[in-house]
């Protein structure tokens, strides 16, 4: 079921000082030149691909790319969440964001989530896998480093500003 995330203030105050660095991106092909140019014309550190010889390049050199230039992928390839092809110790962060069927309104309203959540917080989200849903669910995979854990979280945003998270019964 859905439960509202209750926000710690002092919790949010230690988030931010640890993880002050502003994310560097790399747009990938299928999100589009067009999506490269209103992210860096909002003055984020972001590189297309097709501008650094990466267009119509595979999978794994735009990931070895992203991964030498610690920058966090924004895709609409799912093919990127593969473990066994891109694995965690050497993910950068990959966000998959929704709208590649056409639905610009939700590809918009999610990346600029992105940009404000994600944006500002550049190594809280190095190692993590992002999918997007189109239903706006952000299902967040990472792996816990000293203990080799993966763990994964299912978050909403609502309109008013609010986060839930799913947890199980029980």
């Amino acid at each position: 079921m859905w439960k509202e995330v209750t926000i710690n203030p002092e919790e949010v105050r230690e988030f931010v000082t640890e993880h002050k660095r502003k994310t560097r991106f790399l747009i990938d092909e299928s999100l589009g030149i067009e999506a490269a140019r209103v992210i860096i014309e909002m003055g984020w550190n972001a590189i297309y691909v097709g501008d650094v010889g990466l267009g119509g390049r595979s999978d794994e050199d735009v990931m070895a790319y992203a991964w030498r230039q610690d920058r966090i992928l924004l895709t609409h390839d799912d093919d990127f969440l593969d473990d066994r092809r891109f694995p965690p110790h050497r993910n950068p962060g990959v966000i998959v964001l929704p709208g590649a069927e056409g639905t610009s309104g939700t590809l918009e309203r999610e990346l600029a989530r992105v940009l404000v959540t994600i944006g500002n917080h550049r190594t809280a989200y190095r190692g993590c896998k992002i999918h997007i849903r189109e239903d706006g669910t952000w299902v967040i995979r990472h792996r816990n480093s000293p203990r080799g854990v993966k763990n994964a979280e299912l978050l909403r945003f609502g309109s008013d500003g609010k986060i839930f998270e799913w947890r199980e019964r029980g």
